[in-house]
Parts: C-alpha cells; sequence; structure tokens
C-alpha cells in the first residue's frame, strides 16, 4: 500500500480489531455498491475514507435537486449529471489512492456478473425491492456476501446475507409481491439522520466482515425519530427458492 497509510489512515489504524493488517485486508478488498443515491452514496463516502481498495458503483440515474436534502456527495452543481460518475468523480478526489469503477447502467440478471462477479462484499444502496431481489438471487448463485439496507420515512434495517450461512432476502420477505405495499421514500419521505445511521450501521458491518470475515446473523432495525434500536433473529427458510440449495 502506498507509503502515508500510516497518516491517512492514522486513527482507523489505532482501532484494534483493524490495525495495520485489517487496514491491508480493506486495501485489497473489491466492493461493489448497486444505487449511489442516499444510501448509497453515504456507503460509498464510509468505503473510500476508510481505504476500501476497489469500490464498483453502479446507478442509471441522474443528481435531481430533491436529491440534496440527503444524497451526501452532490452539491448544486451536480444536478443533471449521473449520479455514479459524479460520485466516481469526489471519491477519487476524496481518496486518490483507491479504484473506483462506475457504470451508468440498471442492474438485471443479465449484467449482475460482468458488474459485481469479482466483488468480495456488495452493499445495497438502491430504493427499490425489484432490483433487491435480483441482487439476492444472482448474490447467492455466485456466493457473494451483501449487506441489505433500506430506509423509509424515520426508520430502517440493515442484514447481512452470507449465502449458505445467514437467511436472505426472499427468507425475510418470502413474498415478492409484498413490497407493493410496504411505505416508500416517494409516499412517505425520509429524513436525512436515518439515512446516515442505518449507512453507518452496514459499513461497520461491511468493514468487520471484510477484517474479520465476521458474520452477523440479526436483522438490524432503527427508528431515528424515536430512537428506537430493535435486533432481530431472522431464520432459514428451507424452501427459500432463492438459498434452499446451499
Amino acid at each position: 500500500m502506498a507509503e502515508n497509510i500510516f497518516e491517512r489512515y492514522q486513527k482507523q489504524l489505532l482501532f484494534k480489531p483493524i490495525g495495520l493488517k485489517g487496514q491491508q485486508k480493506l486495501g485489497k478488498s473489491r466492493v461493489g455498491i448497486l444505487g449511489v443515491g442516499a444510501l448509497g452514496s453515504n456507503l460509498a463516502s464510509i468505503c473510500a475514507r476508510s481505504g476500501i481498495g476497489r469500490l464498483v458503483l453502479v446507478d442509471s440515474d441522474q443528481v435531481e435537486l430533491s436529491n440534496l436534502q440527503r444524497q451526501m456527495l452532490f452539491d448544486e452543481s451536480d444536478i443533471g449529471c449521473s449520479k455514479a460518475i459524479s460520485a466516481a468523480d469526489k471519491l477519487s478526489r476524496i481518496n486518490s489512492e483507491i479504484s473506483i469503477e462506475a457504470f451508468c447502467e440498471r442492474l438485471d440478471a443479465r449484467n449482475f456478473r460482468d458488474l459485481f462477479g469479482n466483488c468480495d462484499l456488495l452493499l445495497d444502496g438502491t430504493d427499490n425491492f425489484a432490483s433487491r431481489f435480483i441482487m439476492n438471487q444472482q448474490a447467492i448463485e455466485l456466493g457473494i456476501a451483501w449487506i441489505h439496507s433500506a430506509v423509509t420515512a424515520s426508520s430502517g434495517q440493515s442484514m447481512l446475507i452470507m449465502p449458505g450461512k445467514t437467511a436472505c432476502l426472499r427468507c425475510l420477505i418470502p413474498d415478492t409481491d409484498a413490497p407493493a405495499e410496504f411505505p416508500t421514500v416517494h409516499n412517505s419521505g425520509v429524513i436525512t439522520p436515518i439515512v446516515t445511521i442505518i449507512a453507518s450501521i452496514s459499513a461497520a458491518t461491511a468493514l468487520r466482515f471484510l477484517v474479520e470475515k465476521h458474520i452477523d446473523y440479526d436483522l438490524k432495525y432503527y427508528d431515528a425519530w424515536d430512537h428506537r434500536f430493535s435486533s432481530f433473529a431472522i431464520n432459514r427458510d428451507e424452501s427459500c427458492p432463492h438459498c434452499r440449495s446451499f
């Protein structure tokens, strides 16, 4: 790694569970992020600042004025520009020593392997369950761990999914039509604090997984308005169409 690792990551190196060996593991890791909006831009920022060596950003959307309330990497000059490319540009100026690939594409089963097939871990920064179910199925088929994150209104959740070890998204939500009835940011809004909180929870889970291969089996839920935190054990569904083969 670069000689200034000790200066750039000084405070992180002092954190004993990471230390120099952990920092070197982060530097060799490749993390894919689907969606570079509210959750995704916060996740990407933490990953870049923490020294994850290679990032793959995938988002087909452009920056809008309404995004600036909660999407921390963007400013007014980015309006109308690609989120993935704008985010990559900002992150490269935050940490020029890491590699960042940006793709202005909409994820589907056909391009998943090309985009994310070589990643060590995937992060969910999207705002729709259709994309999440694609990520769930494809990541399981490729044996890639991923972290589900979601926010609406003042609450959100985070869950690590490790193929063959933990429950998957279909174990949690067996009916793929059910999310159509869920509250969304489009009908219930979202406040900025819950975005940064859930992104931070997921990012911390990611760092620990990359450094220690630690597997967290619980879904974490937090409501920032009422300050309520809960943790739920999610059991694998032996009949799950996505992960029963493991």
